[in-house]
């Protein structure tokens, strides 16, 4: 791996709990949170840059050990820490591991994470500048002629259609 190229590691269930249409299958539905979060990325992942590589940490399987520790979904690698282990500690360790092969961009709000990655060099971004970054038109300033341009964003159609159904019916 290049220098140049990016490694993004998010904090799975941090992020997921900053992101109001991630938080609300958490932690009831914590399959379908992490499927929503990849999701999420997947969809917005040339705001990132499209060489860049996408590490999403989750703590302990929450009891579902049949879960692989890890997994590639959507060209996305999902890693589970080990019971009685923290996501916190093996993002820390990647970090570590690969701060001298590429540039590692944390994404999470946890104080304990920022504090041990910035030791290494690797840039910290807050949940909230991920989704300025990666919803650009959603956050953009106003137009020429003052108003500003409102897009629907994939999961928020897929909630007004789901809305919408409920209804119907």
């Amino acid at each position: 791996m290049g220098k140049n190229k990016q490694l993004y590691l998010f904090d799975g269930y941090n992020v997921i709990n900053k992101i109001p249409e991630l938080k609300r299958f958490f932690p009831k539905e914590l399959q379908r949170a992490r499927e929503a979060l990849v999701e999420y990325l997947a969809s917005r992942r040339s705001c990132l840059g499209q060489d860049c590589e996408i590490k999403i940490i989750f703590d302990a399987r929450k009891g579902n050990q049949a879960l692989a520790r890890q997994q590639i979904v959507k060209g996305i690698c999902l890693l589970f820490a080990d019971s009685g282990q923290e996501a916190d500690d093996l993002i820390i360790d990647e970090v570590r591991r690969q701060y001298q092969h590429q540039q590692i961009k944390v994404v999470t709000n946890d104080n304990k994470i920022g504090n041990n990655v910035r030791a290494y060099k690797a840039k910290l971004l807050q949940v909230e500048e991920l989704v300025r970054l990666l919803n650009p038109v959603k956050f953009s300033r106003q137009t020429a002629k003052g108003n500003v341009e409102h897009k629907i964003n994939s999961i928020d159609g897929d909630d007004i259609t789901t809305e919408l159904e409920k209804l119907w019916k």
